[in-house]
């Protein structure tokens, strides 16, 4: 058979051989230059396809790439590299099957201590966390608070980048802030804003306030810093418009005081010591 794909084949082909063998290779040396454009396009158009499946589509997200990117440049490494991912095997109420979930922490103690969402563990099987160096830890227990929407993840480990806190700060409107977090599957994305305002929310307890960052789906269990590079809240939600469709998009943030998780931080910390 063949194979007019390969032109090197025609390397085979001597002055001796019939003529109607050389016409032959005439054509298929024709023929290779218009296959291999045909073949160029082709594959042009799969990758570009990848690309447009693969990165965001909305041209605000790839410039929150971006700002990111720029943002690292001005910020302590310690503020990004003690934001983890979490990634969670829980049980679906009501049903025999288990969900997979993807959420965002922040480690506060260098042997292993992660502040996170209640709703990002509820139900959990297992989780991992999942350091920005690409170290991953098994969570070892856990407690939430669902009423604020907080929880403590317990692991066990040495001299991990962990955040600065202050539970007795609180952010004041129009304060300057910083978030770390895992949006819509992209690792370590850092934006800023300010503090609104403080609100009161149907269903939930604790001081919580608004912040004018751009938040995601993903966001949840992302620090808020403020701008001495202290942790002082925690992202549980997002506000976006009645009329608004798309589960991706972004909004305004909501987070709860890192104040209401501290006496369930004292009380994994006691637990940690008894086991050690």
């Amino acid at each position: 058979m063949v194979d007019n794909d390969y032109p090197e084949r025609e390397q085979f082909f001597s002055d001796d051989d019939d003529p109607k063998q050389d016409e032959s290779s005439d054509r298929r040396a024709s023929r290779s230059p218009l296959l291999r454009v045909v073949a160029f396009i082709t594959a042009l158009a799969f990758l570009s396809l990848a690309l447009a499946t693969a990165f965001p589509r909305d041209r605000s997200l790839i410039e929150l790439v971006q700002n990111s990117f720029q943002l690292k440049k001005t910020v302590d490494r310690q503020l990004t590299e003690a934001v983890v991912r979490i990634d969670v095997v829980a049980h679906q109420p009501g049903t025999i099957t288990a969900e997979r979930k993807l959420g965002t922490g922040f480690n506060i103690d260098p042997g292993g201590l992660i502040i996170t969402n209640h709703h990002v563990i509820e139900h959990a099987l297992n989780m991992s966390i999942t350091f920005p160096s690409g170290q991953v830890y098994r969570a070892e227990h856990w407690v939430s608070r669902p009423e604020a929407d907080l929880a403590v993840i317990a692991l066990q480990g040495e001299n991990l980048p962990a955040a600065t806190v202050d539970f007795s700060v609180l952010p004041m409107p129009g304060e300057k802030i910083r978030v770390v977090g895992n949006p819509l599957q992209l690792n370590n994305i850092l934006v800023d804003g300010k503090v609104e305002q403080y609100l009161l929310i149907r269903d939930h307890q604790g001081k919580i306030f608004s912040i004018d960052a751009p938040i995601y789906p993903g966001n949840s269990g992302s620090p808020v810093y403020n701008a001495g590079g202290q942790a002082v809240g925690v992202i549980f939600g997002l506000l976006q418009s009645a009329d608004d469709e798309d589960v991706n998009a972004g909004g305004q943030g909501l987070a709860v005081a890192l104040v209401e998780a501290q006496n369930m931080v004292n009380a994994v910390l006691a637990k940690k010591e008894q086991e050690g």
